[in-house]
């Protein structure tokens, strides 16, 4: 036994380790047990005594493994904690400097800088001369800059105007500050909502809506909460106002041309990139972000929560959209576009939702935009990814730059009928995406896949029009999405007391369906046009009604029927009037007491127009 006890290290070992074993364990004394037992007094040689050492030394093995990973455990734990807080050391450094590179730039009012950091003319708009920000050019102009440099922009390039834009962000920054400080919330990383849109009546209504449950879900979050800023970036004529900047913050860029568009199929979200590019390189229009991140958003995402900044200096952080997981047959495009990317490394992610620091998003927006044009002027690409394509050129772009975001599945929903969604989905997801319609029948069931529903609600129907007021709510056994959602509209355009009045329809009366041949016979107006012809606007020929569903007009073919009982046709509006479809509006005709003129109304916009019987 003293034999085996002398040649055996690990008794040794063990009180060595015993000191160090204090901080894991409860009970370091334990570890003595086996020790003494190990060295106590030797008996007679017998069966008894080999068990007793038997038991002894696997005793000692099995503590002495809990030891190590116990100790291990604490060592890995504490590595990290170091590493996070190097991590966070290392940010605030490198954002620092970037603020005092900042203070020490003087702009010669071209986008041009002292030092050569950037030579960039913020006034080139070519489709295909992109401003190089690449990484190498890297410049830290949406940075923080001291509230002590001279006023009316004096040493920065600013506009007076610019100027005031900065120093009021700046205050509400360190107002934000102070009061996490004052909460106990910790260091915060705040970041800026981007909101990038188009000046139509589509988006503006949609802004206008989103910017409301901003503003509700910044609230909520309080003191510790990192929802910052807020800009909408308009692509709008020449980069003009058009007048929604007193309502909500906006940044105005120069929007593609007509002819622009032709090239690109008529493709608007071709403005997104775009949009960015410019903003970029300009310090007056970014003179209102003072924050170190960007948060990208469109005008379709419904905040449900408050946004908490998903991503690190390093690692920007965007939704994971299900439609968009590459595979071998994406090769060949990508290729295409670029040698240097394999499918694999394509992630699905767009560039909405993300968020992502300042300097990520300069170097990564060049290539964004690149690849975007790259993609939609290849027919075989344009085929392939149809109208997800500029969110292609978003991943490509990121994984030939070496950009890994973590890719998150709890960042948006995007729900529609089909959807099985709880009551509390609420609490699961940041941001509601309505890019899909809810449409149901008024039973409750849903519709089907790729039908207007009998009650719908779908961004779609206001085009050309906003949303009225009062949204009916959908029938019993809809999903939480959808009886979420109508309310959160309904909540945003009653707390806008500017929301235009709107002839278009409310969540009913959407559905168009031909109505049998014996409703159409029984029906007092319709009974009387069945093969009639008529000029439209005094145009020759117009409308031939040339079935009980079918009409042939000028533009495109169309269609025709009894209209439902809606907010915006009472009961003797559905006995006397018909509605009629074609190249995508959706028309209310009223037929005069001799037969004669038929007065139509477009849904939505109002727009009326006189036909003549021929």
């Amino acid at each position: 036994f003293r034999s085996v006890h002398a040649s055996n290290p690990l008794p040794r070992e063990l009180g060595r380790w015993s000191s160090a074993l204090r901080p894991a364990l409860d009970e370091p004394g334990l570890l003595s047990l086996p020790l003494i037992a190990a060295m106590a007094p030797p008996r007679k040689p017998g069966k008894g005594s080999s068990v007793r050492l038997a038991i002894c030394l696997v005793t000692t093995l099995l503590i002495g493994a809990i030891a190590y990973w116990n100790i291990r455990f604490v060592y890995e734990r504490k590595q990290a904690a170091e590493r996070v807080a190097v991590a966070y050391e290392q940010e605030k450094a490198v954002a620092q400097e970037e603020r005092t590179l900042r203070r020490a730039q003087i702009d010669d009012g071209h986008g041009r800088r002292r030092g050569g950091e950037v030579d960039v003319d913020a006034s080139d708009t070519g489709a295909n001369d992109t401003p190089s920000l690449g990484a190498a050019q890297t410049t830290p102009t949406a940075l923080p800059v001291a509230a002590a440099v001279g006023a009316a922009g004096i040493g920065t390039g600013l506009s007076a105007a610019g100027q005031a834009k900065r120093d009021a962000a700046l205050v509400e920054q360190k107002r934000m500050a102070d009061a996490a400080k004052a909460a106990f919330c910790g260091p915060l990383r705040p970041f800026h909502t981007l909101l990038t849109a188009q000046s139509t009546t589509y988006q503006n209504w949609q802004a206008r809506i989103m910017h409301f449950h901003f503003q509700k879900q910044k609230a909520i979050a309080g003191a510790c909460g990192e929802m910052g800023g807020f800009s909408r970036l308009v692509a709008h004529g020449t980069g003009e106002p058009d007048g929604l900047e007193g309502e909500m913050p906006s940044i105005f860029v120069t929007e593609y041309t007509p002819a622009d568009l032709a090239r690109f199929k008529h493709f608007a979200v071709m403005n997104r990139p775009y949009s960015v590019v410019q903003m970029l390189a300009s310090p007056e229009l970014m003179a209102g972000i003072v924050e170190d991140y960007i948060s990208i958003a469109e005008t379709d995402h419904m905040m449900m929560r408050p946004l908490p900044n998903l991503a690190s200096f390093s690692e920007p952080a965007a939704y994971n959209f299900g439609y968009m997981h590459s595979h071998p047959g994406t090769q060949r495009i990508i290729s295409q576009i670029t040698p240097l990317v394999n499918w694999k490394q394509c992630q699905p992610i767009g560039p909405s939702p993300a968020i992502l620091h300042i300097n990520v998003l300069r170097k990564l927006t060049p290539k964004w935009n690149e690849y975007s044009i790259a993609l939609k002027l290849n027919d075989d690409a344009d085929k392939m990814f149809g109208w997800v394509l500029e969110m292609w050129g978003y991943s490509i772009a990121a994984a030939e730059l070496g950009i890994v975001h973590k890719v998150l599945t709890d960042f948006q929903t995007e729900p529609g009928a089909q959807s099985r969604m709880s009551v509390d989905y609420v609490n699961q997801y940041y941001i509601h995406h309505y890019t899909y319609g809810s449409e149901y029948r008024l039973d409750g069931s849903p519709q089907g896949v790729n039908q207007i529903g009998e009650w719908s609600l779908d961004k779609r129907h206001y085009g050309g029009a906003y949303p009225p007021r009062d949204l009916e709510p959908p029938p019993v056994g809809a999903n939480a999405a959808a009886c979420w959602l109508v309310q959160a509209w309904n909540e945003g355009i009653d707390a806008d007391p500017d929301w235009p009045a709107s002839n278009a329809f409310g969540t009913i009366g959407w559905r168009r369906e031909c109505s049998n041949e014996a409703k159409m016979r029984a029906h007092p107006v319709a009974s009387l046009l069945l093969g009639s012809k008529w000029s439209w606007a005094g145009i020759v020929p117009g409308l031939e009604f040339e079935s009980w569903c079918a009409v042939k007009t000028p533009w495109s073919a169309g269609k025709w029927g009894l209209q439902t009982q809606s907010r915006t046709c009472d009961a003797q509006c559905v006995q006397h009037s018909f509605w009629l479809e074609f190249s995508g509006a959706l028309h209310s005709l009223t037929l005069s007491s001799d037969g004669r003129a038929l007065d139509s109304t477009r849904i939505g916009d109002g727009e009326k127009v006189a036909l003549v019987r021929q």
